[in-house]
């Protein structure tokens, strides 16, 4: 996976409340040898995002939703995700011919716009 840029994770601070070590935290996702540990810690400190499979591991390992052990990230891609959303909206609108309910640019137009409404902030936020 490509590099990004420092953004805020959570998972040394979960691993650290655990009292697990990295090689104990390696192991139990399934990083198998010493360049997969110093991958992990690369992943700490925000330097390499981790893999899918990574990530869910370390959700069921901590118990913490995916989108809160890397706040930062899934902040980012939210807001990038939306704005490219918005663009399309813009794209499919000009498109749009207003008499015609059926037609399947109306249904992507409709769809997006939905998708845009304000959604409520249900995230629970965790107390270590």
């Amino acid at each position: 996976m490509m590099a990004t840029s420092r953004l805020n994770n959570y998972l040394r601070t979960h691993r650290k409340h655990s009292g697990l070590s990295q090689s104990e935290v390696s192991f139990l996702v399934r990083l198998k040898n010493k360049s997969e540990l110093s991958r992990l810690s690369r992943h700490e400190r925000s330097v390499r995002a981790p893999s899918l499979r990574t990530a869910l591991a370390c959700q069921e390992l901590y118990g913490v939703a995916v989108s809160d052990l890397f706040a930062g990230l899934s902040d980012s891609v939210a807001s990038d995700t939306r704005l490219r959303m918005k663009r399309l909206q813009a794209r499919l609108q000009a498109k749009v011919d207003p008499k015609s309910t059926g037609n399947r640019i109306m249904q992507k137009f409709q769809w997006i716009s939905h998708r845009l409404l304000p959604m409520p902030n249900f995230k629970l936020v965790q107390h270590l």
